[in-house]
């Protein structure tokens, strides 16, 4: 790993960063801290950790614990990954671990506003309002349509299904039958213009 990222940094003009995880498996000590130096050592401009083993996939809790620990012994910037599931994740996670950022994952495909909640709190400590129903109905009809796009209509429509939690609360479950059940874009749409959107206020800005 360490050579092929040197290799890659001696072919390139621009910054070379690595994404790994905190090991393989079950070592007593895991060999991120040591590798985090080495890839420093060749060149690698910048470090995101998972704070996972590979073994055990997405189960269990990540351990920040190992970012910080990388952290620690570079100079380059790491960036903590792993459980940050909220915009108050993202706050602990670089309180916890002093990291330079953080990087979110998963839990983007099932809230992509995300990214807004979490720079509102950490730049100017305020919480946003959660996105209204219109809001939701807007992301995966445009999701809907990238999908087909790209894939054809009927292949489309089956991935742009994984999003329909990001509907919601209310609308998530009213409308998850009906559009697994769907199968063109013609029916989605129409189950979305068919659709009621539960009247919230539009996301501002509030105090924490």
């Amino acid at each position: 790993m360490v050579e092929m990222a040197r290799r890659v940094v001696a072919a390139v003009d621009l910054p070379v960063t690595v994404k790994t995880r905190i090991g393989w498996g079950p070592e007593s000590e895991m060999p991120i801290v040591d590798l985090a130096r080495r890839l420093e050592d060749v060149g690698v401009a910048g470090l995101t950790v998972h704070c996972r083993t590979a073994q055990v996939g997405h189960r269990g809790e990540a351990d920040w614990r190992w970012a910080r620990r990388a952290r620690e012994v570079v100079a380059i910037p790491v960036v903590v990954n792993g459980d940050v599931r909220s915009a108050e994740d993202a706050v602990r996670a670089l309180d916890e671990t002093g990291c330079a950022g953080v990087m979110i994952g998963r839990a983007a495909i099932q809230h992509p506003w995300i990214f807004r909640e979490a720079r509102a709190l950490l730049e100017r400590g305020q919480r946003l309002l959660p996105p209204t129903d219109g809001e939701r109905v807007a992301v995966y009809r445009a999701l809907l349509t990238a999908n087909v796009a790209a894939r054809g209509e009927q292949h489309g429509v089956e991935v742009t299904r994984r999003h329909v939690p990001l509907l919601g609360p209310v609308l998530g479950p009213a409308l998850r039958a009906s559009l697994y059940l769907a199968r063109t874009a013609g029916v989605v749409e129409d189950l979305l213009d068919g659709c009621r959107p539960h009247r919230a206020p539009a996301p501002t800005e509030v105090r924490a």
